[in-house]
């Protein structure tokens, strides 16, 4: 879910209480400067000025059969006017997903994990019901049948769910959160008390036959996959995937202030003012960890995409064939992130490796939909220029 849906979540809440991988070597197209492709930088400077602007600054990153690129526009930082730089970082929001999917299955590769493998196997008890239903891959297809944070986000779906609640305590943590969040300010709030939540609640659907997105889902997937692999999930990544790809530029920073140089971000209201929502991130974890550089997101993409991060059989079998509709040639597959001060659109070439584009920005419009048009086809433009 998005930040902003996120904080009306908790806002109905207070209401209520109220009432390892081997190294990967990989060798760089040919890198072209900026001003070789102007058509792509006036791409990014249509997204922070004029009448579509939908955020103070933008980063990009562009691979494919004309070489790299990279560009930026707007600013970093609107109250110090530090201009963007094509090496900015970023929360990338639900593209860290991603990253999740390639830990899960080089640990499923070294039979340390199965995609079958039940929440109840992992966490007995930690959902109230339904644990021994659900499984892994169902966690990470958005199959699962568990309510979503979206799903939470009046004051009366809230109260519906709350009254489903049998355990005293964790109703008490719930109200006690939602009263922290609800005031503004930028707090830890771990995502296990809104999976214990989802956990006394029936399920949607039986599980494996319907998709409803579920970021408390891919939370608790995350959880698994830390505890198959024996340790913190910051680690699983950096171990696995960071290190051996030299992303130098990323982290697993959920929460809270960003550790390192990174750009702020910000809500963009309707009477024209933009609020930096940089560090109100609660609840998140494997869900929207991730905060990187375009051209680190697109490095991971690509080992992602060629095989040479998660073996090609395994990453097939997990998605199947076929991208996005409207794509270019190749399996086009796209990839969504939004938080209230960030927004991520990525394109990858799935068939053969050859394009990736990814398009980061520092700002989020008030009322503007879950996939906003806009930077939307920016992204599509900068993919298909490739």
């Amino acid at each position: 879910m998005s930040s902003h849906d996120r904080r009306r979540y908790v806002v109905a809440l207070a209401a209520v209480a109220a009432g390892l991988g081997a190294i990967v070597v990989l060798r760089p197209f040919a890198t072209h400067d900026a001003h070789a492709r102007p058509e792509l930088q006036r791409v990014l400077d249509g997204l922070v000025t004029g009448p579509n602007r939908v955020a103070p600054g933008v980063a990009a990153y562009v691979i494919g059969p004309r070489g790299t690129w990279s560009g930026a526009a707007g600013v970093a930082n609107v109250a110090t006017g530090e201009r963007m730089t094509t090496d900015a970082r970023f929360r990338i929001e639900s593209n860290s997903k991603t990253y999740l999917v390639a830990a899960a299955l080089q640990l499923v590769r070294e039979r340390k994990l199965r995609l079958e493998d039940t929440v109840e196997h992992w966490y007995p008890g930690l959902l109230h019901r339904n644990g021994e239903l659900i499984t892994l891959r169902e966690l990470m297809t958005d199959t699962s049948g568990l309510i979503d944070d979206n799903d939470l986000n009046t004051a009366q779906a809230t109260r519906k769910a709350l009254a489903n609640v049998g355990d005293p305590r964790l109703l008490a943590q719930l109200i006690a959160l939602a009263r922290r969040v609800s005031s503004g300010e930028a707090v830890y709030a771990s995502p296990v008390p809104l999976i214990r939540l989802a956990g006394w609640q029936p399920l949607l659907f039986t599980p494996g036959t319907r998709y409803h997105h579920g970021n408390i889902g891919w939370n608790l997937a995350g959880m698994i996959v830390a505890r198959a692999a024996g340790k913190p999930l910051a680690d699983v990544y950096r171990e696995r995937i960071f290190a051996p790809l030299g992303l130098t530029n990323t982290r697993y920073d959920p929460q809270g202030p960003i550790q390192g140089r990174h750009a702020h971000g910000y809500a963009l209201l309707k009477d024209g003012k933009v609020a930096d929502r940089t560090s109100v991130h609660a609840f998140k974890g494997a869900d929207g960890a991730i905060v990187t550089s375009a051209r680190d997101e697109a490095t991971f993409l690509r080992a992602f995409w060629t095989g040479k991060l998660v073996d090609r059989r395994d990453l097939l079998a997990f998605y199947g064939t076929g991208g996005a509709a409207g794509g270019c040639p190749g399996d086009a597959r796209d990839g969504i992130g939004t938080g209230d001060g960030y927004r991520s659109f990525t394109w990858s070439d799935g068939t053969f490796g050859k394009r990736f584009a990814v398009l980061l920005l520092n700002g989020n419009r008030s009322g503007s939909p879950p996939v906003d048009p806009i930077p939307e086809r920016a992204s599509r433009r900068l993919y298909c220029a490739s």
